[in-house]
């Protein structure tokens, strides 16, 4: 999974009582979800993700289990680097698992769908973010509107805008440092640090919203979060990044394509287990 869905993620898990094991692959990208898996009151097992071994792991538990692998949040900056990387660590997964769930998009990669990517290399059943009209989502903030379709819409209703989530209101600088953009800080000469008065990681986010020609920041909020710390949130980011506020109409956001998600795979194992 792409820790912007640590959100979504929380939201499966808490409202499954089925669950008997959580497993959390820990590395430097967990920590935030580790933090909130805490805060929720849901036991889970750490395991190094260097330590663990997906031939032998099958033995250490028993009942169903969950168990979660975290990327950083920044990998759709080189969307074929992405792809490559998550087809790898599938392939490595199969001996551990029955189902698998991909808390991707496109994510860059247009037409990528590991779905049918895992039934071709004969792989266990995958499921990944998929709207109503049966076409992978795009991206994390197309994942709120459930499709596709309507993600064209509101692109088309509200044209030019800077879409905040709650993930991305809470980690802006992570999200810029991690080279979800294709560059970091590192990659601008000092040149063109002094000419646009790049010094920081929220800085670059400014210059390319100003480059952009974008003027509103407009918040989606997926309901997950707490409302008035978000909107705190999102109101603080716009200011910084010198955007005026809007918020999208009522009854545009849905989990329908997030609770799809888990449904399918938990579908999905369940025949497996009958058959």
């Amino acid at each position: 999974m792409c820790p912007v869905f640590n959100d979504e993620l929380l939201h499966n898990l808490t409202g499954d009582a089925e669950i008997d094991n959580i497993v959390v692959l820990t590395n430097r990208h967990t920590k935030d979800l580790c933090d909130r898996l805490d805060a929720s009151g849901l036991t889970y097992r750490p395991i190094r993700e260097s330590d663990f071994d997906p031939k032998g792991f099958r033995g250490t538990v028993r009942g169903f289990t969950v168990l979660i692998r975290t990327n950083s949040i920044g990998l759709h900056g080189d969307p074929s680097a992405l792809k490559c990387m998550i087809e790898k660590q599938i392939g490595e997964m199969q001996p551990c698992i029955d189902v698998l769930g991909a808390y991707y998009c496109q994510c860059g990669n247009d037409s990528w769908d590991v779905c049918e990517w895992c039934r071709s290399m004969g792989y266990r059943p995958a499921f990944t973010y998929r709207g109503d009209d049966g076409y992978v989502c795009q991206d994390c903030v197309g994942v709120a509107f459930g499709s596709n379709g309507r993600y064209m819409d509101i692109r088309a209703r509200y044209g030019n805008v800077f879409y905040f989530i709650p993930a991305i209101a809470n980690r802006l600088e992570d999200f810029a440092s991690s080279g979800a953009m294709g560059f970091t800080l590192e990659n601008i000469s000092e040149d063109l640090r002094e000419q646009f008065g790049i010094r920081t990681d929220l800085d670059i986010i400014r210059w390319l919203v100003r480059k952009g020609g974008i003027e509103y920041s407009l918040k989606v909020d997926t309901g997950l979060t707490d409302s008035a710390e978000y909107d705190r949130m999102f109101l603080k980011r716009s200011e910084e990044l010198g955007l005026n506020p809007i918020r999208l109409d009522e009854g545009l956001v849905t989990l329908d394509a997030v609770d799809s998600l888990y449904e399918n795979c938990k579908r999905a194992l369940r025949t497996g287990l009958d058959s």
